[in-house]
């Protein structure tokens, strides 16, 4: 029945096609889009808006279909389903397709290496992309692969990582005591050497991918790399792979990465700063039809989180700026209306990036309190924010200021650092009279209130 399902869609032309370097020569990539967890059985409006944006590339995330099975009839013809959904026809005709996967479309919920069908999944995966045969990517274990597209000063580097073949098992805990702890799932983080995301093989592939020239490096994920640890799937389960990823970037000189990813059933924006690194970027979207009903808490995230049908988009402005490309990060939801959006320049992701004086930014956009307006004096700082109701005062120590907040009916303690290219806030506070073993658990971030 397999044999049969595939053939059939390759005639009708309906599988996602991956991109021809070609194409890219003269026209380099300007717009990628990207989304993650599709249920196949549902509708799929969003599609329409997703073409309407008209990417050069559109990149699955993962769950790209709801497969959960050990059947290969039944996982082909589910992604057949999504074949035939009309809006991603629409899709296919205007823009390269590439992907990567996550669970459900591995096979099994939360699924690792211990997966049984793995290799049959990854032939039924390759096909619906049109991977050709004896391809690379065929011949190695898992589904991981790169693309390097656009011409020398404009290239763009796709990185689809594989984070189900090879990652081992996750370390489960209580339900009851993650709830207690504030955490939302059910796993606690995997500090021991055995554990891993993706396998010797695949780590010595992404070090050479690395250093590969190319001006921007999107690294495609099923899972979130720089949000705090919340219990639920993510790099954060494996701390030690994760900062494994980070020394890598760090010692292959790898300028110009940003992180985009998938399955939490929400959108967010997350920003970290490591040192001696530029800072990265974590661009989730999630998902295409799911929804999750909450959102689980991130100290890394940069403007106010999204709950509802999305899909991401990177927006590469390459001669529109005297100060050289610009990068839009951007969420949009079913409508096509952005609901999330974010710049950032090339030249902030580059290890030559000169670190900018933390006084010189006095305005930032604080997500859920409105304006923030900060003022310097010497090391002492003073701020308002919420329409001048709340104050700030503290001190400020190298990029970090430490202090109090107040409004008419609340303070309590906070602390953020500025970061190196002095636009972004990053911290967390803590509200007076409220128990706990975290005196500070909230997070607060802020980004640049003007481009």
């Amino acid at each position: 029945m397999l044999d049969l399902i595939l053939p059939l869609f390759v005639a009708s032309g309906l599988l996602a096609a991956p991109p021809d370097p070609l194409d890219f020569e003269a026209k380099p990539v300007n717009r990628v889009a990207f989304g993650s967890c599709a249920n196949h059985e549902k509708p799929q409006p969003i599609w329409e808006a997703v073409a309407s944006w008209a990417p050069d590339v559109f990149v699955f995330l993962g769950d790209n279909v709801y497969g959960d099975t050990e059947d290969m009839e039944v996982l082909a013809a589910k992604y057949g389903q999504l074949a035939a959904k009309p809006g991603f026809q629409a899709l296919k005709r205007k823009a390269s397709v590439i992907g990567t996967w996550d669970d459900h479309d591995y096979g099994a919920n939360d699924a690792g290496l211990e997966y049984p069908m793995k290799e049959a999944s990854k032939e039924v995966f390759l096909d619906f992309f049109e991977e050709p045969a004896g391809s690379e990517r065929r011949n190695h274990e898992g589904i991981y692969t790169s693309y390097l597209l656009g011409p020398e000063g404009k290239r763009v580097q796709f990185i689809m990582i594989d984070a189900r073949t090879f990652r081992t098992p996750l370390l489960k805990r209580e339900i009851p005591e993650a709830y207690e702890k504030g955490f939302i799932g059910p796993y606690a983080p995997r500090e021991d050497e055995e554990s891993t995301m993706l396998g010797e093989a695949q780590w010595k592939w992404l070090e050479a991918q690395l250093k590969i020239p190319a001006e921007i490096r999107l690294i495609g994920m099923s899972t979130q790399f720089l949000q705090e640890f919340n219990g639920w799937e993510a790099w954060a389960n494996m701390p030690r792979e994760r900062q494994r990823f980070i020394d890598l970037i760090r010692s292959t000189r790898a300028n110009g990465v940003i992180f985009i990813s998938g399955d939490t059933h929400w959108a967010e924006l997350s920003r970290d700063e490591e040192p001696d690194l530029y800072p990265l970027h974590d661009l989730t979207s999630s998902g295409l039809t799911e929804v999750w009903k909450g959102i689980a808490p991130n100290r890394n995230r940069v403007l106010a989180p999204f709950l509802g049908a999305n899909f991401g988009t990177v927006e590469i402005e390459w001669d529109d700026h005297d100060r050289g490309p610009r990068i839009v990060l951007s969420i949009h939801d079913e409508e096509g209306q952005i609901v999330i959006s974010q710049a950032i320049w090339l030249d902030e992701l580059d290890f030559d990036l000169e670190p900018a004086d933390p006084v010189a930014q006095r305005i930032y956009s604080w997500s859920s309190r409105g304006v923030l307006q900060a003022t310097f004096d010497g090391d002492q700082f003073t701020g308002t924010f919420g329409g001048n109701d709340g104050k700030l005062s503290g001190v400020l120590k190298g990029r970090t200021v430490t202090g109090t907040w107040s409004t008419p009916v609340n303070q309590g303690p906070f602390e953020f650092t500025i970061s190196r290219t002095g636009g972004f806030i990053h911290g967390r506070y803590g509200i007076q009279g409220q128990d706990g073993p975290d005196s500070m658990p909230w997070s607060w971030t802020a980004s640049p209130k003007i481009w």
